[in-house]
């Protein structure tokens, strides 16, 4: 019973969606439409559909959609530009909420050619900031960047605070969501600074949250819960019901983070609560999420059980609403098509009629003349008749020899086709054949070098690692106690240099060829390597890894690992870091490494490249991959490879394993 009243709360929505305002506001546009076309009735139109549409921004999506679709094509007449594009802006801000981002990045590019054209500075920076935040969506970071810079400086041209707090903010975003929290946070300062002297309490609350998030992200704690705090005290004055739900959400993960149980409880059940009094379905349903991880946290069992069965309960039903909603409001759109398609066709029959009386009257009016004329053109005809009949015969002779040299024609057509196509199969099957036989030769080369590396490692591990074995063990029967102290010194260091050549020995041996690459494969053979490093390095290595393959072909996981070892050899001798992180995932195109160092960075160019990256860059070319090292902001270095791979997947299966990873 409780999860129904809950599950009742959070779609009484659904059951007011057609208020008396909207009713009211619906019935003004009929009468409006029915009143005679002048300027005045049509921006009285335009001003009831722009309140309809953003009335039922709240309501129904598909609806204010509809209605922002009759405003646009209102609006196209030359009187109402201006207007077109404030409709183009709305429409690309509702397919922004629904998701769908690419019909939203449509609709802000046509409003902002209109605005360019009439040159509303102001209109055209607000469509480059809703570009900008549809780019942002799509993870297109650097096209996000680019329309907010371009946005920004037509505000410095054109001061407007209302069109630059979007933008700022969406800029921020970006900086966020790339990791680049110290420019977010510059940005979300600036943002603060804007919205406080513009006196738009919604941004300065929007603004303090973000700078909250910065901090949470870079871990310091104290000075998130200080912002979060003095964000939510802002939406407690202004009512900002949008944010104070995510705000209360945001101290509840901040205080699990730091496994303050307790008052993590009580901000999760507030932004429960409030969402509850505002008909905030999402936040209830990331507040239960929260609960549950609460509860299972500190051994409430009975209670966790309950917060996740409310959790999905409300997620599959709210879905379900959902569709619903789209799928009424599709129907009362077809309705409408419907009866505006019968009175378009009862137009259509007056004017057939119309038509129809005017044809009569002005049949009746040339009747006369057309009687003297027929009588005229009655002479006329029997006169050209017989020229004709002259000409006609004259014209099926030259037509029997054209269809004569087209037969010829099409004949030669299809000999040439058969041809062609014979010729293209041959070449096709020469094409396949190649391909075949260079896979056979790349296989054999590489199934050489494999047998010559175990050849070489064997040789040193049973050869020079014995013979190393044999020198370390006739030093020992040398009593250091007979030597001077400058022989007892020579005594020792020849000790450790045979030690030291020993190890090295086994350490080549064992990467040229490790045994465990070929029985338990990459992804096993880097983890165990890993752990080795953080044992015996000061460098702290983090490895993640993501592959669709158990197992990868083999010459892919050796040059993988040979790359990987020179990389990480590079780093230890040259980088000055403290930290290393590696990915390691395979996409649909093939497998991509990252190398990332906090250390000093890249060199000066100095027009030569070491023997380590002329490896790599040889291992690349014979794998069809590509090398980019680049500088990483603020400081360190990142190395990126990306190797090519044939995939055994289809598509769907490709995607399929994407999301399960």
């Amino acid at each position: 019973m409780k999860k129904l009243l809950l599950i009742l709360c959070l779609l009484a929505r659904a059951g007011v969606a057609q208020t008396p305002e909207i009713d009211s506001l619906k019935q003004n546009l009929k009468v409006l439409r029915a009143q005679p076309v002048s300027l005045a009735r049509d921006t009285t139109i335009y001003a009831s559909l722009k309140q309809l549409m953003t009335r039922y921004v709240e309501v129904n999506l598909d609806s204010a959609l509809h209605f922002t679709a009759q405003m646009i094509a209102l609006s196209q007449q030359p009187k109402l530009q201006k207007d077109l594009i404030y409709a183009y802006q709305f429409e690309g801000y509702i397919y922004q909420i629904k998701g769908d981002h690419y019909q939203s990045i449509q609709a802000h590019y046509k409003a902002l050619l209109l605005a360019e054209k009439l040159k509303n500075h102001t209109r055209a920076a607000v469509s480059l900031g809703g570009l900008a935040h549809a780019y942002m969506s799509l993870k297109d970071y650097s096209k996000a960047i680019e329309l907010c810079e371009k946005g920004l400086r037509i505000i410095r041209n054109h001061p407007n605070p209302k069109a630059q707090m979007p933008i700022l903010n969406v800029l921020g975003g970006v900086y966020k969501e790339q990791g680049r929290l110290r420019e977010a946070l510059n940005v979300y300062q600036e943002l603060n600074a804007v919205s406080r002297e513009a006196g738009n309490l919604w941004y300065e609350t929007q603004s303090l949250h973000a700078i909250g998030w910065v901090y949470d992200g870079m871990g310091n704690g104290p000075k998130a819960l200080v912002f979060y705090q003095k964000s939510l005290a802002l939406s407690e004055q202004t009512g900002s019901v949008d944010l104070k739900g995510s705000i209360l959400l945001n101290i509840a993960g901040l205080y699990i983070t730091q496994k303050k149980w307790k008052e993590a409880l009580t901000y999760c059940n507030l932004a429960k609560n409030f969402a509850l009094s505002v008909n905030n379905s999402s936040v209830v349903v990331e507040a239960e999420e929260k609960l549950y991880q609460i509860f299972k946290q500190t051994g409430e069992t009975n209670e966790a059980l309950k917060a996740h069965e409310n959790f999905t309960v409300l997620k599959d039903s709210l879905s379900k609403e959902r569709n619903e909603q789209r799928i009424e409001a599709l129907q009362a759109q077809y309705d409408n098509v419907q009866k505006q398609n019968e009175l378009q066709k009862q137009q259509v029959q007056l004017l057939a009629q119309e038509n129809q009386n005017q044809e009569l009257a002005q049949t009746r009016n040339i009747l006369f003349l057309g009687i003297a004329g027929i009588l005229f053109l009655a002479v006329l005809l029997f006169w050209n008749n017989r020229r004709l009949q002259s000409k006609n015969r004259q014209i099926n002779q030259q037509k029997v020899l054209v269809e004569q040299a087209q037969e010829q024609l099409s004949n030669i057509n299809k000999t040439l086709e058969v041809r062609v196509e014979t010729r293209t199969q041959e070449l096709v099957q020469a094409n396949r054949e190649l391909i075949k036989k260079n896979e056979e030769i790349k296989g054999a080369l590489f199934k050489g070098q494999t047998i010559e590396r175990k050849r070489v490692a064997i040789e040193l591990h049973d050869n020079l690692s014995s013979l190393l074995s044999a020198v370390n063990m006739s030093i020992q029967h040398i009593n250091p106690q007979n030597l001077s102290d400058q022989e007892q010194s020579v005594y020792r260091n020849v000790k450790q240099m045979v030690k030291s050549a020993y190890s090295e020995v086994r350490n080549i041996s064992h990467n040229i060829l490790p045994a465990e690459l070929e029985k338990e494969g990459l992804s096993s053979v880097l983890t165990t390597l890993i752990a080795k490093l953080n044992q015996n390095s000061p460098l702290q290595f983090r490895l993640s890894t993501s592959l669709f393959q158990e197992r990868l072909p083999a010459e892919i996981e050796f040059n993988v690992y040979s790359i990987l070892l020179e990389l990480i050899n590079n780093v230890i001798k040259h980088a000055q870091a403290l930290k290393v992180d590696i990915e390691l995932k395979q996409t649909v195109r093939g497998i991509e490494l990252s190398v990332a160092d906090d250390g000093i960075g890249l060199p000066a160019e100095s027009g030569k490249q070491g023997v380590g990256l002329q490896n790599i860059r040889s291992r690349l070319d014979a794998l069809g991959g590509t090398f980019d090292a680049r500088q990483r902001m603020p400081q360190g270095t990142e190395m990126a490879i990306k190797i090519p791979i044939e995939s055994s997947y289809s598509d769907g299966d490709v995607q399929g394993l994407e999301l399960s990873a």
